[in-house]
């Protein structure tokens, strides 16, 4: 009899539930619907992953936020970065100017185009360096390097006052900290180089091991923000666009 009961009572229970939520507005259901929707969490894409692509500058600024893309760009700045975190890049005047200043790079743009053969699709290369999941900050290196022999670079830096001790070397120039930003889109990405970054510039020795570069005050570099543009062209085809 009490089982009896107790199934009754349930099955009472059950249908008045039904009718319920068939009482229910349906205005109500909507927005009980997209309540629920709007919970449901994003998998969100690692920062990595959605910086591995080919990259042009397509915006640049000093600290003051004055326009300094017409002052690096020996065409384009573009920027290849691999899942591997190898950068290659048309980033050598980029890279000068933040290392050395607005006032020393002045100094030798006349001559930036001879030191960076990108006309002969000569690079730049380097790596970078980023947590997994998203990120705002990460590390990148860049290898200073102009024409074969590292005469031109030598005749920059010599002019900027590079004692003679630090030349006829190839520097490695590494920024820690470094600020990122990739839009909704994905097709737009933000580098800042601000007060939270740091800097450490190295060479390396005959058995590849790192050894600390003096020949420049780590300190001195210029704070400056870069927007990036995702391209579906080779990095290659990017310069010759530009040189046409």
């Amino acid at each position: 009899m009490k089982f009896d009961k107790c199934f009754r009572y349930n099955k009472i229970k059950k249908k008045m539930n039904i009718t319920f939520v068939k009482l229910l507005p349906t205005s109500l259901l909507i927005l009980v619907l997209v309540f629920f929707s709007s919970c449901e969490i994003e998998e969100e894409i690692p920062t990595k992953s959605q910086m591995e692509s080919v990259w042009e500058v397509t915006a640049a600024y000093d600290a003051a936020g004055n326009d300094i893309l017409s002052k690096i760009s020996f065409p384009v700045v573009g920027f290849h970065l691999s899942s591997d975190n190898t950068v290659i890049s048309t980033a050598g005047p980029m890279f000068m100017y933040i290392v050395y200043g607005d006032n020393k790079y002045t100094e030798i743009a006349s001559k930036i185009d001879q030191v960076f053969n990108y006309a002969e699709l000569s690079f730049n290369g380097g790596e970078f360096f980023i947590g997994g999941g998203v990120q705002t900050r990460f590390t990148i290196e860049m290898k200073l390097e102009g024409l074969p022999g590292q005469k031109a670079l030598t005749t920059l830096l010599d002019i900027i006052g590079i004692s003679n001790d630090y030349l006829d070397i190839v520097v490695y120039h590494k920024f820690m900290d470094v600020f990122v930003e990739i839009d909704r889109t994905g097709n737009q990405m933000t580098w800042e180089f601000d007060n939270h970054t740091h800097a450490v510039y190295n060479t390396k020795d005959h058995y590849g091991n790192y050894v600390l570069w003096q020949g420049w005050p780590v300190d001195n570099f210029s704070r400056a923000r870069f927007i990036f543009t995702k391209r579906s062209h080779d990095l290659k085809d990017i310069v010759m666009e530009h040189l046409e």
